[in-house]
């Protein structure tokens, strides 16, 4: 392929003979195929379309109008230009692959399926064709099929890179992580520097929490594909986990830098909510600027107009309808809400279910799976549904912001999925209440920002919470601190606070426990910063993840948790108050920051919430040595939560709906 320059020297002589030779098809071809190459997508568009109008009999004229098409996502263009191509050159097996990749974009999969089918019988082992028809199984809910006829054609060709990524993909997304990498490395066996493949490695590496691995991969694909956009955001990633905040936001941006598209700059605007140094004003304008480079294009001219009358027509969009942060703090209130008021559609774009997926569906009056739905599609089918009130769960953590770009329902809200303004201009409203959002901070949200009364969440512990024990203080003779958080919400300041905290409170201990943080490389660093402020390493309790169903029992080894910042914990914090441990804490900047303040003031634990960091330090000195009090607390803390708004979900619910009703009213 040519480089930079080189193409820009191409363009010119070839510019410069079409001056000579207008007519001649083959230079409108060239141009065309030189415009794609430098990105500038639609002007190969109208070359590639001189082409065939010069010589609508080439073959490879059509062809190269289909790859134009295709290149800015005009599939029936494409589909109907590779339809021609295969008139005048019915063996072209790139072509047949083309257009069936073409159909698949266009959620044509059963003539994608044709199309690949008659292509293998030109082509039996061709490397594009034989993945794309796996890919094509897959996207039908095939993926078993997909696996085996792949495994069946590698056993015809087993040297070809491309099939072994294909049958990873479709191992990933069978769940199967571990078979996947086997995939993926098989790849690279063959390929050594196939980017796919390491990319795919590297992202199942850190799937497994396999931190260090995952970053060595990830450093040795753009160590040969400098300009892997996706690979120095996935870098960006696994500094975030690792806590490692400002190396993460250098990263993500330069990611952004090399490649910009809503996904990779909407990942940068998460991580910037990781960040000691970003406030409200910074946030709010960062996501304005995603919203006018991707989302404002889409705004329809004229907004839909609300239905009148009848029960609320109540959408939630989601991939997270399953054992999920979503299923503790907004089953509660979806299982509540009077169903003679309004009737709920469920769009879930989540691939496996379990048995929280299973309480959804049975809230849903309408249950629509929508993981292989384009945003467009997506987007139509809402407004067809005519659905009063959208309600987002995802934010910029998912990727479907852009069907509320399309503005498919006359009023569309954000809540608990993200944290904070979306910045969309189609986004109405934001779910928030009085301790996340502030009185006079609604200057810094996008949308208007709706008050729930109390908390903006309702927390339902899982049926299989064990039973609060005994403070392990009582007997132990020491105190023992914890944080079950992601290790991503580890500022440099907080553990300042912690260190100094421990300091404080002789022979105390801190159990840190989440997925990845004991990596041996990541756990390391930890123990060092502690050691160099004085505390031991012996004192410091590094653990991974454990399974849903286990992970409460852990609460039973901790007296205090300790609260993160500047992002504060959510499902966390509650799950540790329902096993009896207060946590300690002071409301953050931004909305991210002020999780736990909410739900401890609505659980009627606000003398747990510090005024600022220093308090936050002194509050949980003071507690430590609080013993008696502490175990009483404990031994009560369960009943006193089940019973305070934080778990009401009949209240929240009536609220809830109360809240949406007068808003959509307002929307009219």
């Amino acid at each position: 392929m040519l480089r930079p320059p080189d193409l820009h020297l191409a363009e010119q002589f070839t510019r410069q003979a079409l001056a000579a030779q207008p007519g001649a098809a083959g230079l409108w071809n060239e141009l065309g195929v030189i415009l794609r190459q430098q990105g500038r997508d639609q002007e190969a568009v109208v070359a590639a379309r001189q082409a065939v109008l010069l010589d609508p009999g080439a073959a490879v004229l059509w062809a190269n109008l289909g790859n134009a098409h295709f290149q800015v996502q005009h599939w029936a263009e494409a589909i109907a230009a590779y339809q021609q191509a295969l008139a005048r050159e019915p063996h072209d097996v790139n072509a047949w692959n083309n257009l069936a990749s073409a159909q698949i974009k266009s959620n044509a999969f059963i003539d994608a399926q044709r199309t690949l089918e008659y292509a293998l019988t030109l082509a039996p082992a061709h490397p594009g064709v034989v993945p794309n028809y796996a890919y094509c199984l897959c996207r039908q809910s095939r993926q078993e099929d997909a696996a085996r006829w792949l495994e069946q054609r590698l056993g015809m060709n087993p040297l070809v890179a491309e099939a072994w990524v294909k049958l990873g993909e479709v191992w990933q997304m069978m769940g199967e992580i571990a078979l996947a990498i086997s995939s993926y490395s098989r790849a690279l066996s063959i390929e050594p520097h196939h980017s796919t493949a390491q990319y795919q490695l590297a992202r199942m590496l850190r799937q497994q929490r396999r931190l260090t691995e995952a970053e060595t991969a990830t450093r040795q694909l753009l160590a040969s594909h400098t300009q892997h956009a996706d690979g120095w955001a996935l870098l960006g990633e696994l500094m975030s986990v690792q806590g490692r905040t400002q190396e993460a936001l250098a990263l993500a941006q330069h990611a952004v830098e090399i490649g910009p598209n809503d996904d990779r700059d909407a990942r940068l605007l998460m991580l910037l909510q990781y960040s000691d140094e970003i406030g409200s004003e910074t946030l709010l304008a960062a996501h304005q600027a995603w919203d006018t480079a991707y989302a404002r294009p889409f705004l329809p001219a004229a907004p839909p107009v609300a239905r009148g009358g009848g029960r609320l027509r109540i959408g939630f969009l989601s991939a997270d309808f399953g054992r999920h942060p979503i299923a503790f703090l907004g089953l509660p209130a979806l299982e509540h809400l009077d169903r003679a008021a309004c009737s709920i559609v469920c769009y879930s774009d989540r691939g496996n279910e379990d048995e929280y997926t299973a309480r959804f569906r049975a809230v849903a009056h309408e249950w629509r799976s929508s993981a292989m739905l384009s945003d467009e599609f997506l987007a139509k089918q809402i407004a067809h549904d005519q659905i009063d009130v959208l309600v987002d769960l995802m934010g910029h953590t998912g990727k479907r912001l852009l069907v509320f770009a399309r503005k498919p329902a006359p009023l569309q809200v954000t809540w608990l999925g993200y944290v904070g303004t979306t910045g969309m201009t189609a986004m109405d409203g934001l779910i928030a209440d009085r301790f996340h959002v502030r009185a006079g901070e609604e200057q810094y949200y996008a949308e208007q920002v709706l008050r729930m009364p109390n908390g903006y969440a309702c927390y339902a512990p899982p049926a299989d919470a064990p039973l609060v024990q005994a403070l392990p203080a009582a007997s132990g003779g020491y105190v023992t601190f914890g944080c079950f958080n992601n290790a991503a919400k580890y500022s440099p300041r907080l553990l300042e606070a912690w260190a100094t905290i421990l300091l404080h409170v002789p022979q105390s201990r801190l159990l840190l426990k989440t997925g990845g943080i004991d990596d041996p490389v990541v756990a390391a660093r930890l123990c060092q910063f502690f050691s160099e402020r004085g505390v031991g390493s012996e004192r410091i309790l590094i653990e991974g993840s454990s399974p849903p169903g286990e992970l409460m029992a852990h609460y039973h080894r901790l007296d205090l948790a300790l609260d993160t910042l500047p992002y504060s914990g959510g499902v966390t914090t509650c799950e540790a108050l329902w096993m009896g441990v207060p946590v300690i804490t002071c409301p953050g900047r931004t909305f991210a920051g002020r999780h736990s303040t909410s739900h401890l003031s609505n659980a009627g634990c606000g003398e747990f919430v510090a005024a600022d960091l220093a308090g936050y330090v002194e509050l949980a000195v003071q507690w430590a040595n609080r013993i008696g009090e502490l175990a009483k607390l404990r031994a009560a803390l369960r009943d006193q939560v089940g019973r305070s708004p934080l778990c009401d979900a009949p209240r929240f619910a009536g609220d809830f709906l109360s809240l949406l009703q007068t808003a959509a009213l307002s929307a009219r």
